[in-house]
């Protein structure tokens, strides 16, 4: 899981006070603040078409994506919600809320490349052409593991190392979902590389973020399912991905209907993930 930014945002929805709910996620940087906006918006969502009153903070401490599934499987103490990539080992011992939060536009994967090496992109004509190249993934990523099921070469370390490793010519390329990887090369932090994400391949795969939450907050998991499904019966689910800006800037610069797609399979879907209904990902 790559880090996410919210500090000192808290989101209220009004209700009777026994369905008020707390709480708490990760600890996101500052820097990463535009990757967590459209997440909030959509529990913000779940939780009002509910009829919930809640508070959501952040946790005092970082977490790659390993630990904070594993803190949620634990006490529940530290954290006790967290939207990350499906995957059938990630939800042992969870709730957890079967609706894709982007549409599965996290499986929609671009590549941030250095500016200097698009025409070495240029060249690839088939995912055979792709292996020849070295892709970098984030520790504990689910993504690795479907990129490596394909035959491609891929690394892991540190989210916060991979632009750099990038920049310095020690990785390729860094597939990132298409709607992260715009807002983090927006960033002040990332303008001032020489970075840019690639302009015409994509990969594809049944991905995306969905809320896990710890097993003693059975009730919380519920009520964002339920707010949820209502917000796609009455519309306001679509209505806020239509216009959010985190979702729309990403969709118009990165043009997916021109680019040359990669198709890959993901072998780590749970059954019930399987199952998630065609209405929720984005045809």
């Amino acid at each position: 899981m790559a880090a996410l930014s919210a500090a000192g945002v808290t989101l209220r929805a009004h209700a009777a006070p026994a369905d008020r709910f707390e709480i708490v996620y990760p600890h996101y940087r500052p820097e990463d603040r535009a990757r967590a906006a459209f997440p909030l918006a959509v529990l913000d969502l779940a939780m009002k078409a509910a009829g919930a009153e809640y508070v959501a903070r952040q946790a005092d401490v970082l977490m790659e994506r390993g630990r904070a599934l594993a803190e949620l499987a634990g006490s529940g103490r530290a954290i006790n919600l967290l939207w990350t990539s499906m995957g059938a080992e990630a939800e042992r011992g969870l709730n957890v809320v079967r609706i894709p939060i982007n549409r599965g536009l996290i499986g929609y994967r671009v590549f941030v490349i250095r500016k200097d090496r698009q025409a070495d992109f240029d060249k690839v004509q088939s995912l055979s052409d792709l292996k020849a190249l070295t892709g970098g993934q984030g520790l504990g990523w689910i993504d690795t593991d479907i990129m490596r099921a394909a035959d491609l070469t891929i690394e892991t370390v540190p989210y916060e190392t991979v632009f750099d490793m990038v920049q310095g010519g020690r990785l390729d390329y860094f597939p990132r979902g298409v709607v992260e990887a715009f807002a983090e090369l927006d960033e002040p932090r990332d303008r001032e590389r020489n970075l840019v994400v690639e302009k015409r391949l994509l990969l594809k795969y049944r991905s995306d973020f969905i809320f896990y939450v710890s097993a003693g907050h059975e009730s919380l998991a519920q009520t964002i399912d339920r707010g949820l499904v209502k917000a796609y019966l009455d519309g306001s689910y679509m209505r806020l991905f239509n216009v959010h800006p985190y979702i729309q800037d990403a969709l118009t610069r990165a043009d997916l209907a021109n680019r040359k797609m990669f198709v890959l399979d993901n072998p780590y879907l749970s059954e019930g993930d399987r199952r998630i209904p065609d209405k929720y990902w984005m045809s």
